[in-house]
């Protein structure tokens, strides 16, 4: 018996075509509230950035993919990026020209805002963050930096010199730096914990390559059909698209709801 969904945001209950949850996906959760069934989002997102879920009341938030945790409207978890690590994402940002956001855990920056960086934050229904220094940003906790790196950038500057962190992209454009041994996964283990449920009472939705260890920890994890195919290669179950109501279909399938 599924006693808790979570569920990805962009791609996921979010289209990057409206950038909303749709009216659709609202009944669902709607329904499966009713049914008593605890409901999570769990995202790269910082929760200040979480404004395109039509203010569905869910019973927790795992942001930053894990840095942060809320549950029933508390932090039970944080979690910041090593010190030296996150100062060598700073400095490479800075050194190398690179857009980057910085999350600390009340506030969000960026050492500058290009096309290409824009066109992201568009993309995620984002307004510009303030411009704020780096690497000065690194002398208070940071939480997540997402670095505008490619795949060649990534493997030369940043990678070798990342001791302490994960790293992580759900789209191809950008990556996501946190704190080592953490992941989506990780923390869905600690939401449950502390809510008495078992990893088999447990359903996960993403589409992106950081939702894939959530995915895989789930007692049914399922793929969007948007997903990249090496994800949904890891899925108990691949459903339609988040524009052709995927969620909604995948809880049918498997009976949560008629």
């Amino acid at each position: 018996m599924i006693k808790a969904v979570f569920f990805d945001i962009d791609g996921t209950l979010a289209s990057f075509k409206t950038h909303e949850i749709s009216s659709e996906s609202i009944r669902t959760l709607t329904e499966l509230r009713r049914l008593g069934i605890r409901l999570y989002i769990a995202t790269g997102r910082h929760f200040l950035c979480i404004d395109n879920l039509g203010n569905f009341p869910f019973d927790g938030y795992i942001c930053m993919n894990g840095a942060v945790i809320y549950n029933d409207g508390k932090i039970i978890f944080r979690k910041p990026l090593d010190r030296a690590d996150s100062q060598t994402v700073a400095l490479v940002a800075r050194d190398r020209h690179i857009p980057c956001a910085v999350f600390s855990e009340n506030s969000i920056g960026m050492n500058f805002i290009d096309d290409g960086s824009r066109e992201v934050l568009r993309m995620v229904r984002m307004p510009d963050p303030p411009i704020v220094p780096f690497p000065e940003c690194a002398d208070e906790p940071v939480y997540q930096y997402t670095i505008f790196a490619d795949r060649r950038q990534e493997e030369e500057y940043l990678r070798p010199a990342l001791k302490n962190s994960t790293v992580s992209r759900w789209f191809p454009a950008f990556m996501d730096v946190n704190p080592g041994n953490l992941s989506k996964a990780v923390a869905v283990e600690r939401v449950i914990s502390a809510c008495g449920i078992r990893r088999e009472e447990v359903m996960a939705f993403g589409d992106g390559g950081n939702d894939v260890e959530m995915i895989e920890y789930a007692g049914i994890g399922i793929a969007m059909g948007n997903a990249a195919e090496d994800v949904r290669a890891r899925a108990d179950y691949v459903t339609s698209t988040v524009d052709e109501e995927g969620v909604t279909a995948a809880v049918r399938h498997f009976g949560l709801i008629r």
